[in-house]
């Protein structure tokens, strides 16, 4: 699959939404060398004295339409996001790194997702993280969320060539992966609520749903 020549440059398109909302000296693009599918960017908006966090922000997802099922056409463009703690080390030297470098690997690799496997991301969708890198976190997946933290006029990019949503992409332990399979998005939410889980990844957050599990299991 290539990208197609007749869908609107979605590079240009996030630049300018970016240019909406951030000064040019917080932005920073790493450029991908080699692409497969489509062409995987990834911005990276510092923190400022508003801001105490970075954005991490994929602009390559969009450039071909997903797959979606009949009657979700207004969905079939997406980016995705990760927001990191303000001493998240992100300087070139430090991804090398694998503990500083995962989740732009994460971000790469949900941007040709649904294109190499002719399927769609959306709300509430999960994905298992590539187990293949030692890292210094227990997380086994990401889910698909709409972001808190972030205005709905950043996350739903509407223009004359697409319309573009900015999903968060938020970090899962296991236990709270089988908990949303089993129970739904709703549910461990709600959890996610009750402990004051923010959008913002801590490597040693509190596990949810440890808890849960155990009770299910002296059943």
């Amino acid at each position: 699959m290539v990208q197609n020549e007749d869908v609107p440059n979605s590079v240009e398109i996030i630049d300018g939404h970016l240019d909406n909302f951030f000064e040019s000296e917080e932005i920073l693009v790493l450029h991908e060398k080699e692409s497969e599918v489509v062409h995987s960017d990834i911005y990276i908006v510092k923190p400022n004295d508003d801001r105490n966090y970075n954005i991490l922000l994929s602009c390559g997802l969009s450039a071909l339409p997903m797959q979606v099922p009949e009657g979700f056409d207004h969905l079939k463009f997406a980016e995705i996001s990760i927001l990191l703690p303000p001493n998240w080390n992100l300087n070139y030297d430090d991804f090398a790194n694998e503990n500083n470098y995962w989740p732009i690997r994460v971000l790469k690799h949900l941007t040709k997702y649904p294109h190499l496997n002719d399927t769609w991301l959306g709300y509430g969708h999960t994905i298992p993280l590539d187990d293949r890198y030692p890292v210094n976190h227990r997380f086994t997946a990401i889910i698909l969320l709409e972001s808190i933290t972030l205005p709905e006029s950043f996350t739903y990019l509407e223009s004359h060539e697409k319309d573009i949503y900015f999903y968060a992409a938020i970090p899962l332990y296991q236990e709270e992966l089988e908990f949303k399979l089993n129970e739904g998005t709703d549910k461990l939410l709600e959890r996610f609520q009750e402990f004051e889980i923010s959008e913002i990844v801590d490597i040693d957050r509190r596990n949810v749903c440890i808890q849960v599990i155990w009770l299910y299991s002296i059943r």
